[in-house]
């Protein structure tokens, strides 16, 4: 949690500065925000095909108990896959960040 928190907050990204990669970790939603669906669908068919976009966004639903103050946990921009951070970032801080990024686009 300590590095998914420094992934929070915001790292250096070079010329951009301080940029926060994840939205808040300490959640347990599954909702995302339109802005997020439409990316990750943009994003899947720039870097792999308009083959792997589905018709229409899944959209999964919270668990009663689920609290959903926040929006479930992703990456924050389109424009830093993990190649493109991973000069700015500590080995832990990559892989979770991979993951992070890994996860999200899978589940799209």
């Amino acid at each position: 949690m300590a590095v998914a928190q420094k992934l929070y907050e915001g790292l250096p990204i070079g010329e951009r500065g301080l940029v926060g990669l994840i939205t808040y970790m300490r959640t347990d939603s599954v909702r995302l925000s339109d802005g997020a669906l439409a990316w990750s669908r943009q994003y899947i068919e720039t870097a792999y095909s308009r083959d792997y976009v589905p018709a229409h966004a899944h959209v999964y639903k919270n668990r009663r108990k689920a609290q959903d103050a926040h929006e479930a946990i992703r990456p924050t921009s389109p424009d830093l896959p993990p190649e493109a951070v991973k000069p700015f970032l500590k080995k832990d801080e990559h892989e979770l960040y991979t993951l992070i990024w890994n996860r999200f686009i899978a589940s799209r």
